[in-house]
């Protein structure tokens, strides 16, 4: 099962998170296209959709996307900010049970949440639900760490104040489970540089919609957002900073035990 903590870890951030959390690049739905994980007119199983910014970009090119979301509140916003696409539905369900029916998606997608599942379980589910020869994507936007002065200390003010930070961002960049989730091996991860300038409410959104991070009310958010504040003020130029990001997709076949053996 889905640790159970992790499915409500967001809800009362929501707002943030649609407003602070970067978008995915446009490139990995035609990677994706180009390396034959979707046909024309394909259905992807976001599972973990959370308010549907992964799903935006496939919806965009004109996919159908089924957002799998336990969290009530972060479905409720998903289904709102993609009310504009009629290819989008969202019902609630985990990584071990989406409620959909077999063999119904060509894609599953998993975007910022493979590191939250049980591999085994999702694998399973996920060859329930996969049309045959169907292909899975796990997908993560990956903050560059050091690259510009302002990068370099946004992430000495998570350690600092990231009450589990430390121990998130170790299990979301090694992600041992991915080779098993595959057959065995894990597929090479495409790399799409991406950035996002961002003025102060923006960035101060990102870090209201980190779950590791002290919210308004805890004793140590005051002193957070001050030192954020000072941050952003150092290094903004005409009022914005940019964040820089990878988008890495580990993409492949899905294929039965036995087959991977072979």
């Amino acid at each position: 099962m889905i640790d159970t903590d992790s499915t409500q870890r967001f809800s009362d951030r929501v707002e943030a998170y649609l407003a602070g959390r970067p978008r995915y690049p446009a490139a990995i739905v035609e990677h994706l296209v180009r390396c034959g994980a979707l046909p024309a007119r394909g259905v992807v199983a976001d599972i973990g959709v959370g308010t549907g910014l992964s799903a935006e970009s496939f919806l965009a090119a004109g996919f159908r996307v089924i957002g799998i979301e336990p969290n009530a509140p972060m479905r409720s916003a998903g289904a709102d900010y993609l009310a504009r696409y009629p290819g989008y539905t969202s019902r609630d369900g985990t990584a071990d049970a989406t409620g959909l029916d077999a063999a119904s998606v060509d894609l599953v997608v998993a975007a910022q949440a493979f590191h939250w599942f049980n591999a085994e379980s999702f694998r399973a589910e996920s060859l329930r639900i996969l049309r045959p020869r169907g292909w899975a994507a796990l997908i993560w936007n990956d903050r560059d760490l050091t690259s510009t002065p302002f990068l370099a200390g946004y992430e000495a003010l998570l350690l600092e104040y990231g009450n589990d930070y430390r121990a998130i961002r170790d299990k979301h960049h090694g992600i041992e489970s991915i080779p098993a989730f595959f057959g065995g091996r894990a597929p090479a991860a495409a790399e799409f540089p991406h950035q996002r300038r961002m003025d102060w409410a923006a960035v101060a959104a990102l870090a209201g919609s980190a779950s590791y991070l002290p919210a308004a009310g805890h004793p140590r958010h005051t002193e957070l957002m001050a030192a954020l504040r000072a941050l952003f003020e150092a290094h903004a130029v005409n009022g914005v900073i940019e964040m820089r990001y990878t988008c890495r997709v580990h993409a492949g076949p899905l294929p039965e035990a036995r087959e991977a053996r072979s």
